[in-house]
């Protein structure tokens, strides 16, 4: 019986010691300072169908991690190899580096117009499940070559290049010009079948001097009386002059996996308010005086500062076997600049700019949901997720086949702006006499 007791015991300190061994957590253990880190990788087409990778590697020295912080020029350097797929464009920079490379860090992705123009599927599948890549990084399109707009970046604001790549991401919640498109919501519009994805639109600014925004500015168009409005244009064709070129600036329009189309920064304000998304934006309109003038003049304007009141309201319904979409919006405003002389501040004023942006608004939007069902043929702001609640069996709505659906919508927009604050100034005292104006 004893020499049983103790075989026993012997056996439990067995297993016991190679349970120990086989929970050892140390084996394949990595030193940070073995690791090199990407703050951002660009997508280019190849030669004969390969894939250019071009990876932004952080120097951490230069950012304050090593050692002796500012001894290198530069916080970041960048590597570019070809490869047949992105796995193999990694082995290849493994075998120039000291270090080996991890994307756990990495903040951007960006894919050129080429590429999305062609179909970036693969691309996005190799994403989604090497789990180096989080799910919430950015991605961008970039309207040249993602190699160029890497080697253009210039973080003149930020030491740490992975923040300066952040923050340029996150400008849309201010501005409201891009939008805040991720690896993850991305993969999963990319393969809906009641909406279709969008990324932000990137490029760099080639322009060299302020003489050169006059063929940017200069505009045909008879509305506003032939100005070009804040946003009214997209990435590389903002008048701009900066140390640091690239621009985050509009969107990139995809149908499944394939991009195309773009929209303007403009126009993505509406997109925002459309779907929700909207933070804040400031949006400049002609006064409503402006538009009693059949030619053109100086023009005075307002300027607004917008945000969304409440979550918007998409109503689908058939008519006639085409879908009739009906989004309710409300804004709320704040008057930051008020030229001309007439007051809008208070009373019939203030009822009058408020109708009059509620209408002005309105046409744009209109105009703007119009395009994504004639020239891009793409549901971007998902409003067949409402139509698709009117369906009991997945496989009826699968039948239903949206998408074709879509390019027969008919759309109403119902807007309210309400402007409930109008700056620090309580009444706008008109000068026009004391300029001898009559």
């Amino acid at each position: 019986m004893k020499c049983q007791v103790k075989a026993m015991k012997m056996i439990i300190l067995v297993m016991l010691s190679l349970c120990l061994l086989f929970t050892s957590g140390c084996y394949d253990a990595i030193e940070v300072d073995e690791l090199v880190y990407v703050v951002a990788m660009g997508l280019d087409s190849g030669i004969d169908g390969n894939v250019r990778m071009s990876m932004l590697l952080a120097v951490p020295i230069a950012v304050g991690v090593g050692p002796e912080p500012g001894k290198v020029d530069k916080s970041a350097t960048m590597l570019t190899v070809e490869a047949p797929t992105i796995y193999g464009g990694m082995n290849i920079a493994n075998s120039m580096l000291s270090k080996k490379v991890n994307f756990s860090h990495t903040k951007l992705v960006i894919i050129s117009k080429e590429l999305a123009k062609k179909g970036i599927e693969k691309y996005m599948n190799t994403f989604s499940r090497f789990r180096e890549f989080r799910p919430d990084t950015y991605l961008g399109i970039a309207r040249g070559t993602a190699e160029e707009f890497l080697k253009e970046s210039k973080p003149i604001l930020e030491a740490n290049p992975a923040k300066y790549y952040e923050l340029l991401m996150e400008s849309w919640k201010s501005t409201g010009f891009s939008v805040g498109s991720r690896l993850s919501s991305f993969y999963h519009e990319m393969r809906s079948n009641d909406g279709q994805a969008v990324a932000a639109l990137l490029d760099i600014n080639s322009l060299k001097s302020s003489e050169e925004f006059e063929q940017i500015l200069f505009s045909g168009d008879d509305s506003n009386h032939g100005k070009v409005m804040e946003g009214d244009y997209a990435a590389g064709q903002v008048p701009a002059i900066f140390d640091t070129k690239s621009v985050n600036m509009g969107m990139a329009v995809f149908k499944a996996d394939k991009m195309v189309g773009e929209l303007k920064g403009r126009e993505t304000v509406f997109y925002l308010m459309i779907t929700g998304k909207l933070k804040e934006a400031y949006f400049s309109i002609p006064t409503p005086e402006e538009q009693a003038f059949a030619e053109p003049k100086e023009t005075d304007f307002i300027s607004l500062k917008l945000s969304l009141a409440r979550k918007p309201v998409v109503q689908v319904k058939m008519k006639e076997n085409a879908p009739n979409i009906t989004a309710h919006i409300f804004l709320e405003g704040s008057v930051l600049t008020m030229e001309g002389d007439k007051d809008y501040s208070t009373g019939e004023g203030l009822k009058q700019l408020e109708n009059f942006s509620t209408e002005y608004i309105r046409g744009d939007m209109l105009s703007f949901l119009e395009k994504t069902r004639d020239t891009f043929r793409s549901d971007i702001c998902a409003t067949g997720k409402k139509m698709k609640q009117q369906f009991l069996v997945w496989d009826d709505w699968v039948e239903f086949r949206w998408n074709e659906k879509y390019e027969k919508a008919s759309f109403d927009v119902i807007l309210k702006v309400a402007i409930r604050r109008t700056g620090m100034t309580v009444k706008q005292i008109p000068m026009a006499e004391l300029k001898g104006e009559e």
